[in-house]
């Protein structure tokens, strides 16, 4: 008997052209202790981390708030780390088409974008790119990583040792 069954695409992180850094960003939540984590991790043309991080914090009303805390998070990152031109990605088709839309969002989280949406003009160049959520699995592992950390903890060209195989894998 014959499969007909197609094979499953495998969707991977994709690097950023060579003058960009990409940032991919996801939350997730702890439904046992009533908190959120939230991951971060910013990566070259080469796939190298500039920086990750993870942090916990008290989970908000929905699951959309918490990938837009995530989002805030990686736009702050990534002016902390005085990146002039980035690519903010992750698997939150609604957050990202809130993100590109030039209309006010009446979200739940609508504070959320329009506070992205006021720093934008301090990057030379910023876009923001969906992906699918096997392409931003970094980003989601830090975000469960979150649960064993009380406040933010951050990664200067690295991810925690126990990440080290999902950086691997995520980019071959």
């Amino acid at each position: 008997m014959q499969s007909s069954a197609l094979p499953k695409q495998h969707v991977r992180w994709t690097p950023p052209p060579s003058t960009s850094l990409k940032i991919n960003f996801d939350g997730t939540i702890f439904h046992e202790t009533d908190k959120a984590g939230l991951g971060v991790v910013v990566r070259d043309h080469k796939g190298r981390v500039m920086a990750s991080m993870s942090k916990k914090t008290k989970l908000p009303s929905s699951s959309d708030e918490v990938e837009a805390l995530a989002v805030v998070r990686a736009i702050s990152f990534a002016l902390e780390l005085h990146l002039p031109s980035v690519i903010v990605e992750g698997d939150s088709e609604l957050i990202i088409s809130a993100l590109r839309s030039e209309e006010e969002s009446f979200t739940s989280f609508g504070h959320l974008i329009s506070s992205i949406k006021q720093s934008l003009g301090i990057f030379s160049c910023i876009s923001f790119s969906h992906t699918h959520r096997l392409g931003n699995s970094l980003a989601h592992n830090l975000a469960q990583y979150a649960i064993h950390i009380d406040a933010l903890t951050v990664w200067m060209e690295d991810v925690p040792p126990q990440l080290h195989h999902v950086l691997v894998t995520d980019f071959g």
